[in-house]
């Protein structure tokens, strides 16, 4: 994307000068010159990289939002109510996986993990809508503060997540809401996943089980058609869907898709509807341009490198099952490969992860087989592992493998010590 001409006036020394603004603008800042002058200095590295939407699209991922109305045209429209002010404050390192554990760290003060709301059936709570939001500004009260305690459960296995949700802002939830922790994933090659034909993942279903080996994955077909690959629960289609529910449940942004002005407020929440925004009516806070500059970015996040792994390891990994599910490699509709050990179904992870929170084609208890690829960073960084980074290391991550899984781990256990050994190092090393 070439800069605009309106925006900004490019000399041919590459100084840049910023134009009068617009009429209407009252002064205020276009945000995308302001991106474009910072991205040109970034110019050369970007178009190695693709374009200079990628560093347009890195800009904004690390923009902090502020408080409508603000000096910096479209920059402001933040919350009223939200979780996070940007995206890098939940993906850490050049959007990494958050540092977030579950048992290490509290999470009401960590950004790298919000608090779902919906119940049985996937709808959202009609007070608090489908996600928790924190904080609050403009007169809009914070809706609450997370919390979690932990109940034993049986010899040899891990103590649950028993999760709670106090200093609700605007009275109590519906009594069949369930609050469905979940932590911010690494987005390394993520773009990636995207490009995996649809019939490679459908041919890979078997929802009733005809093969008899236990595994019953189903794709998550959502209302829309499409087939969700995205989230940890396969709710969204696209890289751009994934990132407009981000926006609006996470920051409180309106894009194209989520064109809402307040988010994830509802009708209970008059003074979140009242508050200023940060879009003319009709339009939207994240313009359609800056969008696209991330999704570039997000599309260009490289994939972590394949780990070469024992074969010793890679066998014990075969043997308990493990491919069934985390499928080490996917074809890519331009050719290639993304080795990413996940077959991005839905697959029944049995009680101890059914947190009684549907969402989309998702039942409480199904969850998209997470892709194994950059596993050994997340683990060096001390990340949490699952869905709401319960698990400390890969073993405890296979104790909680259940339903669908549980004949996989049934395997895992009777291997001989060093084959789970060896097993537990090959994954710890993807």
């Amino acid at each position: 994307m070439e800069p605009r001409r309106d925006a900004r006036d490019v000399s041919a020394k590459g100084a840049t000068s910023p134009l009068p603004p617009r009429k209407g603008e009252g002064g205020r800042a276009p945000l995308l010159a302001l991106l474009v002058s910072a991205a040109i200095g970034l110019a050369t590295g970007a178009a190695a990289a693709g374009s200079l939407d990628v560093a347009i699209g890195k800009a904004v991922f690390d923009r902090l939002w502020v408080q409508a109305p603000a000096s910096t045209r479209s920059a402001d429209g933040l919350g009223p109510l939200f979780a996070a002010r940007s995206c890098s404050g939940c993906h850490s390192r050049d959007a990494g996986r958050t540092t977030f554990r579950l048992g290490r760290d509290d999470p009401a003060d960590h950004p790298g993990l919000v608090i779902r709301l919906a119940d049985a059936a996937g709808n959202p709570d009609p007070v608090y809508g489908a996600q928790l939001q924190p904080a609050g500004l403009a007169g809009a009260t914070g809706e609450g503060r997370a919390s979690v305690r932990f109940a034993e459960v049986a010899p040899g296995t891990p103590p649950r997540p028993v999760w709670s949700v106090t200093d609700w802002g605007y009275g109590p939830p519906s009594p069949d809401t369930h609050a469905s922790p979940r932590v911010a994933p690494s987005l390394a090659g993520i773009g990636l996943l995207g490009h995996v034909p649809d019939a490679e993942i459908l041919k890979r279903e078997d929802p009733d089980d005809r093969d008899g080996d236990g595994v019953s994955g189903r794709a998550a077909r959502l209302a829309s058609g499409e087939i969700g690959r995205f989230g940890w629960k396969a709710g969204e289609p696209t890289l751009e869907a994934q990132a407009a529910a981000a926006f609006s449940l996470d920051i409180g942004l309106s894009t194209a898709l989520r064109p809402a002005p307040a988010g994830d407020c509802t009708p209970a929440q008059r003074a979140c509807l009242a508050a200023p925004q940060g879009a003319e009516p009709g339009e939207v806070e994240v313009k359609p341009e800056l969008m696209a500059g991330l999704v570039a970015f997000l599309e260009r996040r490289p994939a972590p490198e394949p780990a070469e792994g024992s074969k010793a390891g890679a066998r014990a990994f075969a043997a308990a099952g493990c491919p069934a599910c985390h499928v080490p490699s996917l074809p890519l509709d331009g050719g290639g490969e993304a080795r990413a050990f996940t077959d991005l179904l839905l697959h029944d992870m049995g009680p101890g992860l059914d947190d009684g929170a549907a969402e989309g084609a998702a039942a409480s208890a199904e969850w998209r087989t997470a892709p194994l690829w950059g596993l050994s960073r997340a683990l060096a960084q001390g990340s949490g592992l699952l869905h709401d980074g319960r698990a400390r290391d890969v073993a405890e991550a296979v104790r909680w493998h259940d339903g669908e899984a549980a004949r996989a781990r049934a395997r895992f256990d009777a291997l001989p010590a060093a084959e789970r050994e060896a097993l537990l190092a090959y994954v710890s090393a993807l």
